[in-house]
């Protein structure tokens, strides 16, 4: 902290004197007058000082490209297009762009700044007449800003401004990433089931989106794809597929007395007859319908949908070889070309279990004949988080609920886009 203060104090010793010395000068009015005009502020004695160095080094249009594409001036002119001031304090701005110089010169710089080219004379002529009548010189900016000419030399000097990178991988351990992803987020969002803030992050919300978001990127959600759920119980996911797709076909054994009386109550059989009761929003009742059907021996013909999917199912169906049996009959009743979507248990760490399935038992699955996976498994992730692990049998309701034990057992969600060959 001393070293800190030291700095600090240097710089300011530095760039105060340095700041008196060129206040006057030609250079430090132009960017002192850049800064006001395009992010609605002073430059600080550290970016005066540096702008300073950059002009004298000749690199003037790189200044005005740096500051027009600064996630600063992108808010103001958010601001702006919304019929907002870019600044809480408009009558400083408009005193502070006043004080520049004369109406020509400030139009001068406006076009120069700006559109980046001299101002005509038809506009200069117009702004400085409406300058000379009342308006604000804030006024004339924003003007300026929001015309076409500006628009096009904008999105050409910056057409990517703002976008944020995003992870978009489809197969993957359960990865906290996506919740930065805002077009993941707006499915998880308008699945309108699960708390979408990032502490909240739940794995079963992450199966519902990422299925959605993988079929959108791969061109599945469209009025002619039937869509086949494997292990579905009565799951939001189905009745949004049900607006978005040609139909929805639900499969799950429906026990009585297995499923429907813990958890979710995921298995309960009522939901055959009144699937309308479980619905989380209003649907398209004629694209959803439920079956009771084993999903190892599917009683549909061959190659009857576009695409199949089970979400933390298979490894209830009797260990790997009855996951194996499941996805051998979800092939078979896949058009080729068409997708099968599986997400199931990952382990992580410890010892095996019967219905948590070892790394290499998921290539196995994967490998399954007729099958190909569209990309290899990110299976790093929690090798770069640091995460904490939900112990199911305290408290299963704690969030993140990402990573799970079960005994000395540690796993997740691993979620595969393949495609049938």
């Amino acid at each position: 902290m001393d070293l800190l203060k030291r700095l600090m104090g240097s710089a300011s010793s530095a760039s105060a004197p340095q700041q008196d010395a060129v206040k006057l000068s030609p250079e430090a009015r132009l960017i002192q007058g850049a800064f006001w005009m395009l992010l609605g502020r002073e430059a600080q004695p550290i970016e005066l000082r540096d702008e300073l160095r950059a002009l004298h080094a000749g690199d003037r249009q790189a200044f005005f490209l740096r500051l027009l594409s600064s996630t600063e001036f992108r808010q103001g002119l958010a601001a702006w297009k919304a019929g907002r001031s870019r600044r809480p304090d408009v009558q400083r701005e408009d005193a502070a762009l006043r004080a520049l110089g004369p109406d020509d010169w400030f139009v001068d710089r406006a076009y120069e700044f700006l559109v980046g080219r001299p101002a005509d004379d038809e506009g200069r002529r117009h702004y400085v007449a409406a300058l000379a009548a009342g308006d604000s010189r804030s006024n004339v900016l924003r003007w300026l800003s929001l015309s076409e000419e500006f628009e096009r030399r904008h999105q050409d000097l910056s057409a990517q401004g703002g976008f944020i990178p995003r992870d978009t991988q489809l197969c993957e351990l359960a990865n906290p990433a996506k919740w930065d992803n805002p077009d993941w987020m707006t499915v998880l969002l308008d699945l309108k089931v699960v708390p979408a803030d990032k502490a909240s992050m739940h794995r079963k919300g992450y199966e519902f989106t990422q299925l959605i978001f993988g079929l959108g990127r791969l061109g599945r959600l469209r009025e002619d794809v039937r869509v086949l759920s494997v292990g579905a119980g009565h799951e939001a996911v189905l009745y949004w597929l049900a607006n978005h797709t040609g139909s929805v076909t639900a499969t799950d054994m429906y026990e009585e007395g297995r499923w429907d009386a813990i958890g979710a109550m995921e298995g309960d059989e009522r939901v055959i007859h009144r699937p309308q009761e479980y619905a989380p929003f209003p649907y398209r009742e004629d694209r959803l319908r439920f079956l009771k059907m084993d999903g190892r021996r599917l009683a549909f013909r061959a190659a009857s949908f576009d695409v199949a999917y089970s979400l933390s199912s298979i490894e209830h169906f009797g260990g790997v070889a009855g996951a194996a049996d499941a996805v051998d009959e979800m092939v078979r009743v896949v058009k080729p070309g068409g997708l099968l979507v599986l997400a199931t248990e990952y382990l992580l760490s410890g010892p095996p279990h019967e219905e948590i399935f070892r790394p290499d038992e998921i290539h196995a699955l994967a490998r399954r004949p007729g099958l190909r996976l569209l990309q290899p498994i990110d299976e790093a992730v929690y090798r770069r988080y640091e995460y904490g692990v939900v112990d199911l049998v305290k408290n299963r309701f704690q969030t993140p609920h990402m990573v799970l034990r079960m005994g000395d057992t540690v796993f997740t969600t691993v979620m595969m886009f393949l495609e049938r060959e």
